[in-house]
């Protein structure tokens, strides 16, 4: 090869690196400016972002998944709490609204006991029903006044319903109720529907009792109101006793069946009133008791044993 010859193009070298590089930033900086002033760019900015949007969002989905996921667990969490503590809260609710309506409850029996011993019975004490005693044979309860406090056997006790039953064992400081529903207990009773006279006798069963020596004639119904007739001198008349609750028509030469629920329910109430036959002297003996089988009206043994009429049952103290 000649030297005046030029070398090949494989070995030729054009603009260095250095110039090529300032030649690009000069170009750079222009474009820029141009931008800047002009904002020649924008739509080429414009259609790259609108290309580019689909496959941002794309790859933003699991990040939005996963605050997603995280919000409705974080949500179920605070319901469950708020479930559980809207669940306590009521519980809470219903055992102070269980308790106020025990206290109102109890107010109002007292409030009527108290407005029944300064009206009816100014000779009375006012006590509390502390136990249930565990008796088979009787149905009988235990309250919080006794011998010092006035109470003697055979007196009468009542609440704001009416006739609960009748002091049976006197102590210093306590006494036995014989209830209504004790078959060792009677109570001269009325019907004022139908004007028939009658004896109560507990059945052995709480809550019940039957009317004995009805009238033969007499029509009963299932509702009828009995009250006290005050033929045993003890018992005031027209004392509320309970409801006739179930009528079995009297067979050949028979009484009919009759029973009854007490007015008057241990259960409900634990306020009671003795009224004090002894004017509050008490029995002379303490423990005293009443005898094999006690009656409301006070009469002997022999004749309550197996009264055949209602005046056979009642006596006058």
């Amino acid at each position: 090869m000649a030297l005046s010859q030029s070398p090949p193009a494989f070995f030729r070298q054009g603009l260095s690196a250095r110039i090529k590089l300032a030649i690009a930033l000069t170009a750079a900086v222009a474009v820029m400016q141009l931008d800047r002033r002009f904002e020649i760019a924008s739509p080429l900015r414009l259609g790259v972002s609108v290309i580019l949007y689909p496959v941002s969002e794309a790859l933003l989905l699991p990040r939005d998944f996963a605050y997603w996921a995280g919000e409705r667990l974080q949500s179920v969490s605070q319901l469950a709490n708020e479930v559980e503590r809207l669940r306590d809260q009521e519980t809470s609710n219903a055992q102070s609204l269980l308790l106020a309506n025990q206290l109102r409850s109890d107010n109002e029996n007292l409030r009527n006991l108290l407005n029944l011993k300064s009206s009816a019975f100014p000779e009375s004490k006012a006590g509390e029903i502390r136990a249930s005693l565990k008796d088979g044979l009787a149905r009988k309860v235990l309250i919080n006044l006794g011998h010092d406090q006035g109470l003697s056997v055979g007196d009468p006790v009542i609440n704001s319903d009416g006739v609960v039953g009748q002091v049976s064992r006197v102590f210093p400081l306590t006494a036995e109720i014989r209830l209504l529903s004790d078959e060792q207990l009677f109570v001269p009773i009325f019907l004022p529907r139908s004007g028939v006279r009658g004896i109560t006798q507990g059945n052995g069963q709480a809550d019940e009792f039957r009317v004995r020596y009805v009238n033969l004639a007499a029509e009963l119904e299932e509702g009828d109101t009995i009250v006290t007739s005050g033929l045993d001198g003890l018992y005031p008349a027209g004392l509320a006793v309970g409801r006739v609750s179930v009528v079995v028509p009297a067979a050949q030469g028979q009484f009919p069946t009759v029973i009854a629920i007490p007015t008057a329910s241990v259960a409900r109430y634990k306020e009671v009133l003795v009224i004090l036959r002894n004017g509050g002297t008490g029995p002379a003996g303490l423990a005293s008791s009443a005898p094999p089988a006690p009656v409301a009206s006070g009469s002997s043994p022999a004749s309550s044993a197996n009264p055949s009429t209602p005046e056979a049952a009642i006596q006058r103290p």
